[in-house]
């Protein structure tokens, strides 16, 4: 994409891991939502096949030559064509601001399937602020960063199967940088449609949290399933978690939330796979 003739260099680079470059056609639309933003003024780096996610993100930021790095999923898309032009002025209003996000809604062509999912998991149901919101729900599936921030705060770490929005959101805030999302900023990213596809996501974030408790532990922390991020405790002994775990399960069943039941189920036996083969499997890999 070409720059503005009256830049050396664009205001925004937009970086987009993703292991093949289409996502079952994912990527074409994202590429088709971020050409009819009204801010212009920015150069893309689709990243592909490189993982761990963190080596594919910090890869494209050391291609990048803009001011500020908006981070994006490569199976999200842009829901309105100000999202960019919102990110940007957020960062700009707010030198504190280290992350500016944007909600997460359902798309107008979302499956029954992905609409009941949904409504069982708030992280991929966010609501549209209308004033700029402290908020965990602010994540790499679209989210701005000034180059300098994210530098400062020593990029994504590499070493993470799973787990880096939330590592990343507390290094930002341990720098004294503030997380939010921004008014009337929203993306499409739906959660995969059917039950199969649906487990093994779960599985395998089951999987990628064990994998960080035995080699990472550090780097475990929550996520929160509440818009306003001041009462978040990011950090829970694992004592806590494991006692947390059935009582949710059984909440889950009480209010019918059967897919989220079963998420669970499936993110339980990925963690128990991963506490018993995440060693040898990561002695393999070097």
């Amino acid at each position: 994409m070409n720059d503005p003739p009256h830049r050396s260099q664009p205001r925004v680079s937009i970086i987009i891991p993703s292991l093949d470059g289409h996502r079952g056609g994912a990527v074409p639309r994202l590429l088709e939502s971020i050409k009819r933003q009204t801010l212009k003024d920015l150069e893309i780096h689709l990243i592909r096949g490189v993982s761990p996610q963190g080596k594919a993100i910090n890869q494209g930021a050391g291609m990048s030559r803009g001011e500020i790095l908006v981070i994006l999923d490569d199976d999200s898309c842009l829901a309105g064509d100000d999202v960019l032009e919102r990110l940007v002025a957020a960062l700009d209003a707010d030198p504190a601001t280290g992350m500016a996000g944007a909600s997460i809604v359902v798309p107008p062509d979302a499956t029954p399937f992905q609409r009941r999912a949904a409504k069982q998991f708030p992280r991929f149901n966010t609501p549209v602020v209308d004033q700029i919101t402290d908020s965990d729900y602010a994540c790499h599936g679209c989210c701005a960063i000034p180059a300098s921030v994210f530098k400062q705060v020593g990029c994504e770490r590499e070493d993470l199967l799973r787990g880096l929005d939330p590592d990343l959101r507390v290094r930002l805030r341990t720098g004294g940088y503030r997380v939010v999302l921004v008014p009337h900023a929203a993306i499409y990213h739906p959660l995969p449609d059917g039950w199969g596809r649906l487990m093994r996501i779960f599985f395998r974030n089951g999987y990628g949290s064990a994998y960080a408790r035995k080699f990472q532990p550090g780097a475990v922390y929550e996520t929160h399933e509440a818009l306003d991020a001041r009462s978040f405790k990011p950090r829970r002994s694992f004592a806590y978690r494991l006692g947390r775990f059935p009582l949710r399960l059984a909440k889950a069943l009480v209010q019918g939330r059967f897919l989220r039941f079963s998420a669970y189920c499936a993110y339980a036996c990925g963690y128990a796979w991963g506490a018993m083969t995440a060693r040898e499997n990561a002695h393999a890999a070097n």
